[in-house]
């Protein structure tokens, strides 16, 4: 009897080496256009510059500065309570689109909810900065039926602006969340869905042991998208909406680097927000990696 001769590997190394020659230029543009703007950001995070002269050297002299300033505390709570409005991001598209997916005209109604995430959030803020006005359209309908008492400055009361732009915001990505979920709907077996229905499952069961397991990856994906949007996409948003106001009542990390961009020309102290910014998301994607992962062991054991 003879032998089994152990198999070779020089061929799959050639092929790894073809893949990664095959990659190289998409590596190139990736460090080209992300990694190094990202290491400039935070070695001018460690300057003061103001854009006519050359980098000053000041060390951690801009993130001290951040950290006694008190309207910056203020900005990271605004988007700290925005990051909770993705309870109502995920769970709304989710929801109209398990309802919605029954439907035979679904089609047109997917994409009369998707009109409103083809529109610029410029267009859409300034908009609805006309609509919600103290004397708009909104307070005045409700004044002249009689509610008054609802009719709050949706954009100039700092206890109430940002769950106006966390709504508005809702309403004008809920058609990518619809498009995302439907995707992953129409990948569920009919069997499955049929076997619960004969075995008595109501709506409710349905959604938490069907649509809820199968839908976790889209899931995962649309709350990692919408995470950093959250924290690195909302300037078009505050800009077209509120500017930032009352005050910094709606001001996040990306407006906030604006300003101190155009405002007060520190481009050295608005580098340091936008590293802060940085660090954000990849903290968020690193817990939600660590998340998933734990979740993955706890269900092998």
């Amino acid at each position: 009897m003879s032998s089994a001769r152990p198999p070779v590997l020089v061929g799959r190394r050639r092929v790894g080496l073809l893949g990664f020659l095959f990659c190289a230029p998409l590596l190139t543009l990736v460090l080209a256009l992300v990694a190094w703007p990202i290491i400039n950001l935070v070695r001018y995070s460690f300057t003061s510059y103001g854009g006519l002269t050359a980098p000053v050297w000041v060390g951690l002299k801009n993130y001290l500065f951040l950290i006694k300033w008190s309207d910056f505390h203020r900005i990271l709570l605004n988007n700290v309570f925005i990051l909770g409005g993705l309870v109502i991001w995920i769970s709304v598209p989710l929801l109209l689109s398990i309802v919605i997916f029954k439907f035979r005209k679904a089609d047109l109604v997917r994409a009369v909810l998707f009109v409103p995430a083809m529109l610029s959030p410029v267009i859409v803020g300034g908009v609805f900065r006309i609509v919600l006005a103290d004397d708009g359209p909104v307070n005045s309908l409700l004044r002249s039926v009689g509610l008054g008492v609802l009719a709050f400055g949706w954009l100039s009361d700092s206890r109430v602006v940002l769950v106006t732009l966390a709504l508005v915001i809702c309403w004008a990505t809920m058609g990518s969340g619809i498009l995302f979920y439907t995707a992953g709907l129409t990948a569920i077996s009919p069997s499955y869905l049929e076997a619960a229905e004969l075995d008595g499952a109501n709506w409710w069961q349905m959604i938490w042991y069907i649509y809820r397991p199968a839908l976790r990856s889209i899931t995962r994906f649309w709350m990692l998208l919408l995470t950093v949007t959250t924290i690195t996409g909302f300037f078009p948003w505050v800009y077209g909406l509120t500017l930032g106001g009352p005050g910094v009542a709606s001001t996040t990390l990306d407006y906030a680097v604006y300003i101190t961009l155009n405002q007060g020309s520190e481009l050295g102290r608005g580098a340091a927000i936008a590293a802060i910014a940085v660090i954000l998301v990849l903290a968020v994607i690193l817990l939600q990696q660590v998340a998933r992962l734990i979740r993955r062991e706890s269900s092998w054991s």
